[in-house]
């Protein structure tokens, strides 16, 4: 099977070759390179251009995650965080939730899960994703 290769591929391999990053300097020279690419409008891509955009964005990825990794964040930790800082009392949130204060303490101290109702509940008082706490 014979494989043709696009030449915007070939030039945007010439501007950075698909390797490991492998510092800083390399890495601001693909974030050029996918800036440029990601600008253009949907679909406008050539073959090449979305098949380096592509690849790219997978070394970056792992560029990211080896040099600056995401810590894990709980549904529990963003809920106290979210809370923090809205300066949001446990006594509003049970509220808003329909609980009394003691099933927000055991939310509050991980003892009880939130349920995917207080999720959207949360989700539409924060103006978040619901997602974030389930």
């Amino acid at each position: 099977m014979k494989t043709t290769i696009h030449p915007d591929y070939l030039k945007l391999i010439r501007r950075f070759p698909l390797r490991p990053i492998r510092n800083k300097k390399e890495y601001d020279i693909v974030v050029e390179l996918m800036n440029e690419l990601a600008v253009c409008d949907e679909g406008s891509l050539s073959p090449g251009e979305a098949d380096y955009l592509d690849t790219v964005s997978m070394l970056v990825e792992k560029y990211d995650d080896e040099h600056h990794p995401i810590p894990n964040v709980t549904p529990l930790t963003m809920l106290k965080h979210v809370m923090a800082e809205s300066g949001a009392t446990q006594v509003e949130i049970a509220s808003l939730l329909g609980i009394g204060t003691s099933a927000m303490s055991m939310i509050l101290s991980g003892s009880r899960e939130i349920t995917a109702g207080h999720a959207r509940a949360l989700g539409r008082r924060f103006a978040v994703d619901p997602g974030l706490f389930v």
